[in-house]
């Protein structure tokens, strides 16, 4: 049996983090056992870690519906839009320069920067066209 996809991702991340360790030791790990399978863009720098994951469209709430996210309340197209603007900047604005990896649900692989950028621009397009 190979590594846990957790243990894969400790390996590759935890020689980049300077500050910050608890991203990936409890926060990452956590949101990896509650969410088994559940594709993801992970992150890696200086200064700890960031996940973006790619939730099922049932996940998100339903048309119209506005819910609490982070300091204000969104619908499920702001919520997609929000989480997925981030990644297109996080090697310069976030300081996660060191370490891009994707999660497809099944395998963990190490992907550029540009490649994530481009993941996340897909993944947003999708869910807003089954909302349209």
């Amino acid at each position: 049996m190979g590594k846990s996809v957790y243990m894969q991702m400790k390996e590759k991340s935890l020689p980049f983090i300077e500050a910050y360790i608890d991203d990936l030791i409890k926060h990452d790990r956590k949101f990896l056992k509650e969410n088994p399978g559940v594709p993801f863009l992970h992150f890696t720098g200086e200064t700890g870690t960031h996940l973006t994951p790619f939730w099922d469209v049932e996940k998100y709430p339903k048309k119209g519906e506005r819910v609490k996210y982070l300091f204000g309340m969104v619908t499920r197209e702001e919520w997609v839009r929000e989480e997925m603007s981030v990644v297109p900047d996080m090697e310069h604005r976030y300081g996660r320069s060191d370490l891009a990896l994707y999660f497809n649900g099944k395998c963990l692989k190490e992907i550029t920067y540009h490649d994530a950028a481009k993941l996340a621009k897909e993944y947003e397009r999708e869910m807003l066209r089954r909302w349209a």
